[in-house]
């Protein structure tokens, strides 16, 4: 019996360029001989020889944990273990591993690709929480900007953001991968609903700062996001260690800050 090809797993094969890896969250993808080589991101382009090749059976588990063994909510941070790849022979399969490392992923592209689908606004989103979240709606414009730019950046995530936020303009394939972000996940709003509560609740402190001490302290920020304590859960928003809070409190800061080389997510 042949098997069923999904319109999206068709469309997604042939999109595949035949001489170039194309990132798709954090993976990249290519031709083979055999199919479709898929492999983390950063591996693309490394010589099969000194990666390990993975089933489809042992993708799902690869995905659960970091290379630290910590759970990892979000399949599209760019903290998915390395040093491996797996050959898929057709769209069938392609569309099984793909399901098995960034569930959801095939068919946002698709409903994005086909047009069949839209993103919606900050604003939309926040307005229809209930219960815990219900409060999230009262961010201003620039905070819910600032919560956007820390919870959707390059460190924390590979998706590339096409809901709106405020004056921000969705993000572009380039700055992240192809795969889309049609709407704030529960990573955002849990950092969107802790702001919110430390916003209306804990009083405000003046600190005034040199520049020097402030390139000290962006200092610290890099330092805190490239060497993470390693007990520290992705999707523990209640640790002010967490990378997401630390990228928060830098787009605060931001305006006074004289070192760029975080960047900042658009």
């Amino acid at each position: 019996m042949t098997p069923f090809v999904s319109p999206a797993a068709a469309a997604l094969w042939e999109r595949i360029p035949a001489d170039s890896n194309w990132v798709f969250g954090p993976l990249a993808l290519c031709k083979h001989p055999a199919g479709i080589d898929l492999r983390h991101r950063d591996d693309a382009g490394l010589d099969a020889s000194g990666l390990r090749s993975i089933a489809l059976t042992d993708l799902h588990a690869l995905s659960q944990v970091d290379a630290l063994g910590r759970f990892r909510p979000n399949k599209a941070s760019p903290n998915l273990v390395r040093s491996w790849f797996h050959v898929t022979p057709d769209a069938p399969a392609l569309e099984a591993a793909l399901d098995a490392l960034l569930p959801g992923g095939l068919a946002d592209w698709y409903a994005v690709h086909s047009a069949s689908t839209a993103p919606i606004s900050w604003q939309h989103y926040a307005d229809r929480q209930t219960g815990m979240y219900r409060n999230v709606a009262a961010l201003n414009e620039p905070e819910a900007e600032d919560i956007a730019r820390a919870g959707c950046h390059p460190h924390c995530c590979t998706r590339q953001r096409l809901w709106t936020v405020g004056e921000r303009p969705p993000e572009t394939s380039i700055e992240k991968s192809v795969v889309p972000c049609l709407e704030p996940c529960a990573l955002l709003l849990e950092l969107a609903r802790r702001e919110q509560k430390t916003q209306a609740t804990e009083d405000r402190s003046t600190l005034i700062l040199t520049q020097s001490e402030l390139s000290i302290l962006d200092n610290l920020f890099k330092c805190a996001l490239e060497h993470p304590d390693a007990s520290l859960r992705e999707g523990d928003l209640s640790s002010p260690g967490n990378p997401r809070r630390i990228l928060l409190l830098r787009e605060k800061l931001l305006p006074w800050l004289p070192a760029k080389a975080l960047g900042r997510a658009h």
